[in-house]
């Protein structure tokens, strides 16, 4: 068994645990079920179904969206034996928040045992909105994957790093409520980890890199005791991530060596993956683009067999600036052109303006004028609709386009690409 198959079993397992022990006893049990993924939520509700089961209780599936008046619902359809799992809770806003918040009670009193599957959006919005309905839970148990096994950050030589696909207010957000549930939660090892993890990824995106590393570190010392070791190699991972932000190359290995041999001793082949790109990257920084390449390949290979599209695209993307660094850019935007197509495949829109920049500076030095202008005007697009800072970077790139062929020649240019400028992009990801 995978490391991620154990923990979600680990997490199913406690679920469980809690609901039969409330029905054994006759009490209530309220649980948030957070989750990112919608599949795995679909795969942890599915075994939690079973597991109910085996144990003699029924379970019925809810819509928020079209039950709003939760308490209501659940005073109709409870019985000793009835377990609610609850979804879509955001459809059923705010109507939903103020039943549960004005007629708590009610599911005390009719000892309701009940999982509500939340994102982190909707947490916060009902521990915000919902206080009193809030503080009545019974425990909070995590169904996320681990963010660097989710999903890499891949660093790119030219341009400012992607971050985890967050705003600048999301992350502030997610540290809020992740900061308020370590508090609550302090004693739940497994948990805490996870917390302590994720608040150091959070604080490395705001550039708070000795905050990071001392959550990260807290997190790794947790997991080791634990002996959880998916987790260890992850924050292990994220630790060599922060000192790379601190330019500190040499150190940052030493943490992707480490976080490489536990995912090859646990079988996790995504997260190897992920810390194959990220020494790839390390060795970037230290002008050994030959050898990052090897590893940038490698780490390809990984993604394209357990069909990890996201981590193939950061993979084709790393290699493109690689050889872009080699001064091979026409080979450089091959990668950069299949990358953009799978971002724009999964619907990743910051790292299709990320790619769309780097295609963009790419087609600036090979003179390709029109391509470059069309790529950094959709680039800009992109982050303006996303508030992301990176578009410092396009417009830095459009400025240097208009130094090179002069204000008027430019102008020009720009205004006949504008009408144009998708078509030009889509005729370059049609060569592939």
């Amino acid at each position: 068994m995978s490391a991620p198959e154990e923990q979600l079993n680990k997490r199913v397992a406690r679920i469980t645990e809690y609901l039969t022990r409330a029905h054994r006893y006759g009490k209530p049990s309220i649980l948030f079920a957070l989750y990112l993924s919608e599949f795995t939520r679909r795969d942890a509700q599915r075994m939690i179904e079973v597991a109910l089961k085996d144990n003699e209780l029924s379970v019925v599936d809810v819509d928020a969206g079209r039950n709003r008046d939760l308490p209501a619902f659940f005073s109709s359809n409870v019985s000793d034996s009835t377990v609610f799992l609850v979804h879509n809770m955001e459809q059923g806003f705010p109507e939903a928040l103020n039943f549960l918040n004005f007629k708590r009670e009610e599911l005390v009193e009719q000892k309701v045992k009940v999982v509500f599957w939340v994102t982190e959006k909707e947490l916060a919005r009902i521990s915000l909105e919902a206080p009193d309905f809030f503080a009545f839970r019974n425990r909070v148990v995590e169904f996320t994957e681990l963010p660097l096994t989710e999903e890499r950050r891949p660093e790119l030589i030219e341009f400012a790093l992607e971050t985890e696909y967050r705003t600048l207010e999301e992350i502030k957000s997610s540290i809020e409520l992740k900061e308020k549930l370590l508090t609550e939660l302090s004693g739940e090892d497994e948990v805490s980890s996870y917390l302590l993890g994720s608040l150091g990824i959070l604080y490395d995106q705001l550039g708070m890199y000795r905050k990071s590393i001392e959550c990260s570190e807290k997190a790794l010392d947790i997991a080791r005791r634990i002996g959880d070791r998916g987790s260890e190699g992850a924050w292990l991972g994220n630790l060599g991530l922060v000192y790379s932000d601190l330019g500190q190359a040499e150190k940052a290995i030493e943490y992707y060596e480490q976080a490489l041999a536990i995912s090859r001793e646990i079988g996790d082949r995504r997260g190897e993956g992920n810390h194959l790109g990220n020494l790839g990257n390390a060795y970037s920084h230290f002008g050994q683009v030959e050898k990052a390449i090897e590893y940038y390949e490698k780490a390809l290979a990984i993604s394209h067999e357990i069909g990890d599209r996201r981590g193939e695209g950061a993979d084709l993307g790393n290699l493109g600036n690689a050889y872009s660094h080699l001064g091979q850019v026409e080979k450089a935007i091959e990668y950069y052109e299949k990358a953009l197509a799978i971002s724009r495949e999964i619907g990743d829109r910051r790292g299709e303006g990320n790619r769309l920049n780097n295609l963009g500076v790419a087609l600036k030095k090979i003179k390709k004028y029109k391509g470059a202008i069309a790529c950094c005007l959709l680039a800009r697009k992109i982050y303006e609709e996303l508030k992301d800072p990176n578009i410092r970077t396009t417009e830095s790139n459009l400025n240097e386009l208009e130094e090179i062929l002069g204000k008027k020649q430019f102008e020009n240019l720009k205004k006949e690409v504008e009408q144009v400028k998708d078509k030009i992009v889509l005729e370059l990801l049609e060569r592939h």
